[in-house]
């Protein structure tokens, strides 16, 4: 399963890269956020960034640190932006769903590495 993972992450990180880079007003629209589109896009950009080492790359652990560290980004984003948003509880919540991706991506990156993938 641990395998396995790297992949089902690289998918969604396309699927999420994807369209922030196309439509950054899936998320800032949602949460109300005026002018923000740039950043959107460069998050997904950088999501996109991640997709091949997560689907293709070996080792594939150093790719799962690096989505961790790319959600704590992300995390860090949401709660700044916040305080802007007319959703600002929405942008939290967002927020704290990164920082338990966090956890969980880094779990399985130690896992793989112990396993030498």
């Amino acid at each position: 399963m641990t395998e396995r993972m790297p992949v089902f992450v690289g998918v969604v990180t396309l699927a999420a890269g994807a369209a922030l880079v196309v439509s950054p007003r899936l998320l800032t629209g949602r949460l109300g956020l005026e002018g923000q589109d740039l950043a959107v896009r460069a998050l997904g950009a950088a999501d996109l960034v991640l997709v091949p080492g997560l689907l293709w790359g070996r080792p594939r652990w150093p790719w799962m640190i690096g989505r961790a560290a790319l959600n704590l980004a992300q995390a860090a984003y949401l709660q700044g932006v916040a305080p802007q948003s007319s959703s600002p509880q929405l942008a939290k919540g967002g927020a704290g769903l990164l920082v338990g991706l966090t956890a969980a991506d880094g779990a399985t990156a130690l896992a793989l590495r112990r396993a030498g993938s």
